[in-house]
């Protein structure tokens, strides 16, 4: 009979295996930081094992730039008025260039920008107040990958959220008062806005930036859901609430895009879904108030841009309710388009296809009424209609359909 082996080495192996991993690693690491007392976060950082959390409790204002490159970081507001003040215009406030860092409750100022994620995974946050930066409120650029949840980004000098080249996701949060975008997604970034990563409503509320509230572009595709894009476009007669170019986006539903000085939602070169019913939320967006006659209507497809729209409710918009120009199409279903306005250089048309573009209505129908020009116009020999009736088109100032044919 073989004799058993002594199991002492496999214990002391699987002691040895569990310390390695982390499995019997010490607890978070927490120190306090008091700016007022002269203490900085930069040598908190240094402090500890770096292969283990570390906890940064901060109060007072802090006057100082950090660069946080080790992993499993928290930095978080002792107590709530806990301020990181960026006094140099040319550096940013914040710069994590490591993963799993968490900024909690704490505001950012000052500065280039406020709080960026350069090829930093996991880069979350929340509850913080990132404002009068010099530049972008909050970027992630470079593979960066996170969440901005609660938050309050407002007057910055440039965007208020910048995901270029990365991914981040953005909800219940208010962006407004950028010198230029609200939220843009550049260079083949991707973001969820106003939904979260369980497909959850969580909107926002982006308004009054001063060119687009929603910027999508280069390449990048957005799931936009349950977001309140209102007044946006306040130094530029053209900002949109949401604009695509050379872009994809899923405008799922429980969006109010209005007020707006330019199209409510503008596509160049880009396609989007508008109304989902795949997420399980509400699919009605509302498109209401927008435009101007330089920058025109409700909704605009451009330059051979596509769309697919149900259970949309176009209202009140100068110009007309949907524009599709230049070879661009859509699919429509359920919608109301009504009470669209006359602003020269447009009469108020529900629907305008210009410029060889086509329409497809599907059932169940929707209505086209009480627009101030045609329900439906047709301006060229190219720009076709299929299913007519199934607009729904009732009474309209001009008439309801002028020029158009079938393909």
């Amino acid at each position: 009979m073989k004799a058993r082996r002594p199991f002492v080495f496999t214990i002391a192996a699987l002691a040895l295996f569990a310390f390695n991993s982390g499995a019997w690693a010490d607890p978070t690491k927490t120190v306090a930081v008091d700016c007022s007392a002269g203490e900085t976060i930069a040598k908190a950082l240094t402090l500890g094992d770096e292969r283990r959390p570390l906890l940064i409790q901060i109060s007072g204002t802090c006057s100082e730039h950090l660069l946080i490159d080790r992993n499993d970081v928290t930095l978080a507001a002792g107590i709530p008025s806990a301020t990181v003040s960026g006094p140099d215009p040319a550096i940013d406030v914040i710069k994590v260039n490591a993963s799993r860092v968490t900024i909690d409750g704490i505001t950012v100022t000052g500065g280039r920008n406020g709080i960026t994620g350069n090829s930093a995974p996991g880069l979350i946050v929340r509850n913080a107040t990132v404002q009068g930066t010099g530049r972008n409120g909050i970027t992630y650029a470079h593979g960066a990958s996170g969440v901005v949840d609660g938050c309050t980004v407002v007057n910055n000098a440039r965007d208020g959220v910048a995901v270029d080249s990365a991914s981040a996701t953005v909800i219940n949060s208010e962006v407004s008062h950028s010198g230029r975008m609200g939220i843009g997604v550049f260079n083949g970034g991707s973001a969820r806005i106003g939904i979260d990563n369980f497909n959850v409503g969580a909107g926002n509320v982006i308004s009054a930036n001063t060119v687009n509230g929603v910027h999508i572009v280069f390449g990048s595709t957005a799931l936009i859901a349950m977001n309140q894009i209102t007044g946006n476009g306040t130094g530029n007669p053209t900002g949109s609430g949401i604009n695509l170019t050379s872009a994809s986006a899923d405008i799922v539903g429980g969006n109010m895009v209005s007020g707006n000085a330019g199209t409510g939602i503008n596509l160049r070169s880009s396609s989007a879904v508008i109304g989902d019913q795949n997420f399980g939320l509400t699919t009605v967006n509302t498109v209401t108030g927008n435009g101007n006659p330089a920058s025109q209507g409700g909704i605009s497809g451009f330059l051979g841009s596509s769309m697919s729209i149900r259970d949309a409710v176009i209202s009140g918009n100068a110009v007309a309710g949907l524009i599709l120009t230049t070879r661009s199409s859509v699919q429509i279903a359920s919608t109301t388009i009504q009470n669209n306005l006359a602003t020269l250089p447009g009469n108020g048309d529900g629907i305008r296809i210009v410029l060889g573009s086509a329409l497809f209505a599907q059932a169940p129908n929707g209505t086209v009424t009480g627009n101030a020009g045609f329900g439906l116009l047709c301006t060229d020999a190219e720009s076709s209609v299929i299913n007519i009736p199934l607009l729904g088109i009732g009474s309209n100032t001009a008439g309801p359909v002028s020029g158009c044919t079938g393909f």
